[in-house]
């Protein structure tokens, strides 16, 4: 019954003039949906893995499995590291801030997590212009796009607040909780309104000098106990590992720097471990 009935609706939709499908696409439309379905199921399973074999605290949610499934940029198992240390963290007092939050997938997955502790804020911030222009130390050892040269990147991945309050709005998240700093990292860290304590951050902004002043920032404002998840540790640019790795290796006494099993992608975790 179910074949006769899609038939029946796609031939009316075409009878009304709204639209023509081939039978082709329709199976297309079909099976993405079959497989789409059965990534879905495998979030469940690799979230029931973490949980079994890696982080056996790690918490229960229903609406996680969506926001993972649905990450761009980020695998599965860098956000089931972030949701962790994220609840790890918020065994101290401090809000949560994402630098470098492009279309807000992963917003989303920090606003889902914090949305039942009313106290912390969410701090977004991104320059909403795309990439900046590299830096010295940024080399290319991932060329994701085929771009062929790093310079060429400037301007790319390029989102709107538009598009991050939309993914807010699906957990949903109180639009007063949220603090959203336009503009580029050298700029916006530089004002005073930015947050006195962050309890965990999440820095995913690609090129050397920017990670960096993202680091020395949290340096000055997280508290011991606090973590930071640092996206592309040693992908597409090299500037982002030299920026960690010099960053620990300035106060080897007040952070940590801990590694993920290599399948669970390319980023790194800070703990911070002592005061200033």
């Amino acid at each position: 019954m179910l074949r006769p009935l899609r038939t029946m609706v796609r031939r009316a939709l075409e009878a009304a003039g709204l639209v023509a499908i081939p039978a082709s696409q329709w199976r297309e439309l079909r099976n993405h949906r079959t497989v789409r379905a059965i990534h879905r199921r495998d979030v469940i399973e690799i979230e029931e893995l973490y949980r079994s074999f890696v982080f056996p605290d790690l918490p229960r949610d229903p609406q996680r499995v969506d926001i993972l499934h649905n990450l761009e940029g980020t695998t599965v198992g860098e956000g089931v590291h972030i949701v962790h240390y994220l609840h790890r963290a918020l065994r101290q007092p401090g809000d949560v801030c994402e630098f470098g939050c492009n279309e807000g997938a992963t917003s989303r997955l920090l606003a889902n997590e914090i949305l039942p502790h009313a106290e912390r804020r969410l701090w977004l911030f991104d320059s909403f212009e795309g990439l900046p222009a590299p830096g010295e130390k940024d080399r290319l050892i991932d060329d994701i796009a085929h771009l062929g040269d790093i310079a060429r990147y400037q301007g790319d991945m390029r989102a709107t607040e538009e598009q991050v309050r939309d993914k807010l709005a699906l957990v949903p998240f109180p639009p007063e909780r949220t603090r959203v700093v336009k503009g580029w990292i050298e700029q916006t860290l530089a004002r005073p309104e930015v947050p006195r304590q962050v309890a965990f951050a999440y820095v995913d902004l690609d090129f050397h000098d920017p990670i960096r002043l993202a680091l020395d920032f949290l340096d000055r404002s997280m508290q011991p106990g606090g973590y930071a998840v640092v996206d592309d540790y040693g992908f597409f640019s090299e500037g982002a590992q030299l920026a960690v790795d010099a960053f620990v290796a300035a106060h080897p006494s007040r952070w940590r720097l801990l590694m993920p099993h290599p399948a669970a992608g390319k980023f790194c975790v800070l703990e911070r471990l002592a005061a200033v």
